[in-house]
């Protein structure tokens, strides 16, 4: 049975819809639980972090017990441990558990360097522990056989400072319909307009990442294990890719998480007064 299910994964389509249901499902959980949270007690949110600590170790185990292999199962357990730990440290940061050592909204008036200096202080621990961890992933997988863990968290956290970036500097599309209470603030330094010189750096950065891997793919030389691995980091960036797209591009992606989550009040009250000012805005996955 388990060696009929390894088969089943072997299939490059396979493991790129695998990849992308993941990415799809885990950002919807995040997503669900703290709003949740701020429909029963907004209070809670720092709580229900803590309680839900053993899924960073249950990613840090998977991550571990993989670097020594290139088994199929090795490269999926390492790719979905990478996944874990950064959808734990994604829910800590909506949660307001890690942010930043400022919650203030963004001040009126002041130049662009201030309100960098501003926007970075809502969010400087949270990318501090990140890189952090990043650099530990590195320092654990030198020598190591199995990469794949460290290449799936290097592409989420290259993408997430990408967006974080445009989102700063301006892009026409962006969503703060689903913020939780605990940073509701941080839609104050975003900037709704024209793309700046950055956008097309991150999509060109982006975009070569993602031609090095498929090519990569082609590479493999019919090597299972390391044709799936590069099918697990393509389809991620993929998705990376889309994401920042999205920015731009006026489609209603927003859809893809809205029917998971708990119907709040405001939107509800939103939806029977059909506001003409009211526009279901983009969210963007892990």
């Amino acid at each position: 049975m388990v060696q009929e299910i390894l088969a089943f994964f072997k299939i490059p389509w396979i493991a790129a819809f695998t990849a992308v249901f993941f990415w799809w499902f885990l950002t919807g959980l995040i997503l669900f639980i703290v709003k949740k949270v701020d429909e029963i007690n907004q209070r809670a949110h720092k709580f229900v972090t803590l309680i839900l600590c053993p899924v960073f170790f249950l990613g840090v185990y998977f991550y571990l017990t993989s670097l020594s292999n290139i088994s199929l199962s090795s490269i999926y357990s390492a790719f979905f441990g990478s996944l874990l730990i950064w959808s734990w440290f994604e829910l800590a940061f909506l949660s307001g558990f890690i942010t930043g050592p400022s919650k203030e909204l963004c001040p009126q008036g002041i130049d662009q360097i201030k309100r960098f200096s501003y926007a970075l202080s809502t969010i400087a621990y949270s990318e501090l522990l990140l890189f952090i961890t990043l650099l530990s992933m590195v320092y654990l997988s030198t020598g190591a056989n199995n990469t794949v863990g460290l290449w799936t968290f290097g592409i989420l956290f290259f993408a997430r400072i990408c967006a974080k970036l445009n989102l700063f500097l301006g892009v026409p599309s962006i969503n703060t319909e689903f913020l939780p209470s605990p940073v509701v603030h941080l839609a104050s330094y975003f900037r709704v307009g024209s793309t700046s010189w950055f956008f097309p750096v991150s999509i060109s950065l982006i975009s070569f990442t993602l031609f090095v891997l498929v090519d990569n793919i082609f590479d493999a030389e019919n090597q299972i294990s390391t044709t799936i691995g590069f099918t697990l980091l393509a389809s991620l960036t993929t998705l990376a890719l889309i994401e920042h797209w999205f920015m731009v591009v006026p489609l209603r992606d927003a859809e893809l998480w809205k029917w998971m989550l708990p119907k709040q009040k405001k939107q509800l009250k939103l939806k029977k007064t059909n506001s003409e000012n009211y526009v279901s805005e983009k969210i963007h996955g892990l």
